[in-house]
C-alpha cells in the first residue's frame, strides 16, 4: 500500500511538473507577444491595460497574464499604479536623462569586466551584431536597427560574468531602447530616417570603435571609451526624442470641448487596441 502511495505521489509531481511546464511556456510566449505588441505600437504608451478584457481577447487565463505582466513590469515596460491598475510605461525625456546617469556609471563598469572574457568567439558575435544593425540602416529597418543594437550590449553585460550588474543594466537600458522605438513608430508617423536629430551611420560606426577598444584597449581605456560613447548617445538620443515631440506636438489638432465633454471615462480607460 506503502509503495502504491508512493508512486501515485511520484505520478501527481510528475504531473504537477508538466502542468508548470506548459504554463511556463504559456507565459513566456504571452510575454513576447505583448512585448512585440508594445514595439509595433498596438499597446502605445499610456494605454490602459485591462487585463479581464485583453486575457479574453488573447484567450488566456488572467493569471497567467498577470505573470506575463508582472515580467514586463519587472523589465519597465509596464507600471502599476495604484488603485488605477496597469499601464503601458510612457517615458520623458526626463525618465530618459535618469536612465541615462546609471547607464554612464553601470555600462563602463560592465564592459571593463567583459574586456578580460572576450573571446574571439565572443568578439566574432558582437561584430555580428554591428554589421546586422548596419544592414538594417541601409534597408531603413529602425526595428532590426535596434534590437541588433540592444542584442550587441546586453552580450557585453552578460560577458561582465556579474549577475547583479548584468540585471540591473537590462531592467534600467530596455525601456530606454524599447520606447526611443515606440516614439519614432507611433509616436511620430511623419518620421524622416534622414533627418539629422539622429545619426545612424555615426552610431554603427561608434558600436565598431567600441569594439575594438573591447579588443585592444587596457581594462581603463576601455572603460573611459564607453563612458564617452554613451555620452554621445545620451545627448543624441534626447536630441530625436525632443524632435518628435515637437513634431507630434505642431501636427496635435486641438480638441473641441464639447466632444471631449461627450466622452466616458471608462470607454477612454478600457481601450485595448
Amino acid at each position: 500500500m506503502e509503495s502504491r502511495l508512493t508512486i501515485q505521489n511520484i505520478y501527481s509531481i510528475i504531473e504537477y511538473m508538466i502542468r508548470a511546464m506548459k504554463r511556463g511556456n504559456m507565459r513566456s510566449r504571452l510575454t513576447d507577444h505583448l512585448i512585440d505588441a508594445i514595439l509595433h505600437g498596438e499597446l502605445r504608451p499610456g494605454d490602459r491595460i485591462v487585463e479581464g478584457k485583453l486575457a479574453r481577447q488573447l484567450q488566456v487565463g488572467q493569471s497567467t497574464l498577470r505573470e506575463a505582466l508582472q515580467e514586463l513590469e519587472h523589465r519597465g515596460l509596464v507600471t502599476k499604479r495604484e488603485n488605477r491598475g496597469t499601464f503601458v510605461t510612457k517615458l520623458t525625456t526626463k525618465d530618459v536623462e535618469g536612465i541615462y546617469a546609471v547607464r554612464l556609471e553601470l555600462e563602463p563598469l560592465a564592459a571593463s569586466l567583459a574586456h578580460s572574457r572576450l573571446t574571439p568567439e565572443h568578439a566574432a558575435r558582437l561584430n555580428h551584431f554591428v554589421d546586422m544593425m548596419e544592414s538594417a540602416r541601409l534597408r531603413r529597418d529602425l526595428f532590426e536597427i535596434l534590437r541588433n543594437d540592444l542584442a550587441f550590449h546586453q552580450h557585453i553585460w552578460k560577458l561582465s560574468d556579474n549577475t547583479a550588474l548584468e540585471r540591473a543594466l537590462n531592467l534600467v537600458c530596455a525601456p530606454l531602447f524599447a520606447f526611443y522605438l515606440l516614439r519614432i513608430s507611433s509616436g511620430a508617423p511623419a518620421y524622416d530616417f534622414n533627418k539629422d536629430a539622429y545619426d545612424f551611420s555615426r552610431d554603427n560606426q561608434e558600436h565598431y570603435a567600441l569594439l575594438e577598444s573591447l579588443k585592444k584597449g587596457a581594462a581603463e581605456d576601455v572603460r573611459q571609451s564607453f563612458r564617452e560613447m554613451i555620452e554621445g548617445f545620451r545627448v543624441r538620443h534626447l536630441r530625436h526624442v525632443q524632435s518628435v515631440e515637437s513634431t507630434r506636438d505642431a501636427m496635435a489638432v486641438p480638441e473641441i470641448q464639447p466632444a471631449r465633454a461627450a466622452e466616458t471615462p471608462a470607454a477612454k480607460e478600457d481601450l485595448i487596441p
